[in-house]
């Protein structure tokens, strides 16, 4: 397409000229005015949007690290409660164990005197025995290991008596490690009495 004509005079050769230089310049100075901006809103819009998204998230992380803070301010109180709860149930275990040593310890006490009480009987029944012969004029028949076994023949303790059953079988076995021998006079009182006093020293030795 042909812009200039043969017959176009100058008037009309000047005219087109300034209109294709005015058509020149709106365009240079579209793409160099208004198209910028409108590139500069466009990227502002976005940066606005990524800005909004930003403000967003940055409000969800705070909220989220408000939760964390609260978490763990809970799980402080928590585990500190947890270890008052241990100290608390420690010393209460301590103090079970105390009482339940002191209860063993007063059963065993108790168990012990059972055992010496029903030995300090037998004692007394052989020391009674031979005091009788004396005054009837047969001390020096008198036979401590033939009356012990009278009594252990008469003695029999029940089954459920534990401590008697404890005390007849100690008082069997100290028997039968004197068995055969001579003892007479002061060695009768002597032999009755150490069968309680051994076995208070049996009880001692076991302890240290």
């Amino acid at each position: 397409m042909k812009i200039f004509k043969d017959d176009d005079g100058l008037f009309d050769i000047a005219s087109k000229l300034t209109t294709t230089a005015g058509v020149c310049f709106g365009i240079w100075a579209y793409f160099h005015t208004i198209h910028p901006v409108f590139e500069k809103e466009i990227e502002l819009q976005n940066l606005r949007g990524e800005s909004k998204t930003l403000s967003v998230q940055v409000e969800s992380l705070s909220s989220t690290l408000a939760t964390l803070k609260q978490d763990k301010s809970s799980l402080g109180s928590s585990v500190e409660l947890l270890r008052s709860e241990k100290e608390t149930l420690i010393n209460d275990i301590e103090d079970k164990e105390k009482q339940l040593q002191e209860i063993i310890a007063s059963f065993k006490s108790a168990s012990d005197a059972a055992v010496l009480n029903k030995l300090q009987y037998y004692s007394d029944k052989l020391v009674s025995a031979y005091l009788l012969a004396i005054s009837t004029n047969k001390g020096s028949a008198f036979n401590v290991i033939d009356y012990s076994h009278k009594i252990l023949a008469t003695h029999v303790p029940a089954q459920d008596d534990k401590y008697g059953q404890q005390a007849y079988e100690y008082f069997k076995k100290y028997v039968h490690a004197h068995e055969g021998k001579q003892i007479k006079g002061d060695e009768v009182v002597e032999f009755s009495i150490s069968l309680f006093f051994n076995y208070k020293i049996d009880l001692i030795k076991q302890r240290i």
